[in-house]
């Protein structure tokens, strides 16, 4: 019992003594920006701060795009938006150590502070990874590990951050950096595209664009903070902590093609052969694209991801669709409901560039193919089979 109460002790001495280290002359803080990894999650990279003071033996990586895996009911509270991101600190060896293991590069800028910068950008860290504040509610567009510490530096330094006169560019939404990133990635492109809603669409400026740790760091080293009155470059000393071990992505083949062999086959054959031989083929069709639907209502409505709002890919993968799979199931007649849904489905294709969202080209295809497939059935009188007597 006396030695647990010894280590404790020591426990608390040796926690007491690093939230008191003050930094140095020799302290260090640099931005850490790393390179997409294979997995979905890691496509879009990461961000991290470094505080470094070979003097009071400050090494320590404030990363703010950690979650417990262990959190209850983990899925349902990440798939509802509610999951809680944290604040972590660890040492650059620890931090470095997962990337060089997945092959990522690293790239190190050390920033250009007065002492004073210095001393407030790390105690507010400090405060903020206090297990009372280091908890936050993450939203991938404005408040994500990179949006975190831009936010935290604009903060800190206040005025004395200069941003430089954004170039003249193509206004580009947030979708179209997302495409950037999944170029390699078409089948979690279309999934993202189907998920996220008109939100994605708006235009990012400059500053929203800092959302990707890639242009904090392209930003970052064409920005400029005051230093005793003298304009100097906020990044003082840059340099590449681990090179990258990943292949090139290969040219990735376009998936188009797929829903349009499926809208050639089915929704152009289909017209050439009674509508009765692909009734179980059109039940799992419709079937697909009601759950389909249900699912991108769920996430506009039932959930607090901002990007899911407003999304208008619930206009063609409407959930009435199920009903419409249970009625050929059922062998209803259902004339009425077949030809709406297919003059709905001619509409919004007549009509396309009128909606305010940019839907995947994959979409163009499927909405054809339920046109088509309804319009086979607006006139099929579907009773059951007559009951030989």
């Amino acid at each position: 019992m006396l030695k647990e109460y010894f280590l404790l002790a020591a426990a608390l001495l040796f926690s007491s003594f690093g939230i008191s280290q003050n930094l140095t002359d020799q302290s260090r803080i640099s931005l850490i920006t790393c390179g997409p990894g294979d997995d979905l999650y890691a496509t879009f990279g990461h961000s991290a701060l470094h505080i470094y003071d070979t003097q009071s033996g400050i090494d320590k990586v404030y990363n703010y795009g950690t979650f417990d895996f262990d959190t209850p009911n983990f899925y349902t509270k990440f798939a509802r938006g509610k999951l809680l991101y944290s604040l972590n600190v660890t040492s650059f060896d620890q931090f470095v150590r997962i990337y060089q293991y997945e092959g990522r590069w690293v790239f190190r800028q050390d920033l250009n502070l007065t002492m004073d910068q210095k001393k407030s950008l790390y105690s507010f860290l400090e405060h903020n990874a206090k297990p009372e504040n280091k908890d936050y509610k993450y939203d991938f567009f404005y408040d994500n590990c990179s949006t975190r510490l831009r936010d935290v530096v604009e903060d800190v330094l206040g005025e004395s951050l200069v941003y430089p006169i954004p170039p003249e560019e193509p206004d580009s939404t947030f979708r179209n950096f997302l495409d950037l990133y999944l170029y390699s990635h078409p089948w979690s492109d279309l999934g993202i595209d189907l998920a996220l809603g008109a939100p994605c669409d708006r235009v990012a400026r400059w500053r929203d664009r800092m959302f990707l740790p890639d242009y904090v760091m392209k930003h970052w080293d064409n920005s400029f903070v005051m230093v005793n009155g003298k304009k100097e470059p906020l990044v003082a000393k840059s340099g590449l902590v681990l090179d990258s071990r990943r292949e090139k992505p290969a040219e990735p083949e376009s998936i188009d093609w797929i829903f349009w062999v499926i809208f050639a086959v089915i929704g152009v054959g289909g017209f050439f052969v009674k509508a009765e031989k692909f009734r179980w083929l059109d039940i799992g069709l419709f079937a697909l694209i009601g759950i389909l639907g249900i699912f991108i209502a769920l996430l506009w409505f039932a959930t607090d991801h901002s990007a899911t709002k407003w999304n208008f890919n619930l206009l063609w993968a409407t959930p009435t669709w199920l009903y419409g799979a249970i009625l050929l199931w059922r062998r209803k007649t259902a004339s009425r409901f077949f030809k709406g849904h297919a003059l709905f489905m001619f509409a919004i294709v007549l009509f396309w560039m009128l909606i305010p969202q940019d839907f995947h080209m994959a979409v163009v295809p499927v909405v054809l193919t339920l046109a088509a497939r309804s319009w086979a059935w607006q006139q099929h009188r579907f009773l059951a089979k007559k009951t030989e007597v």
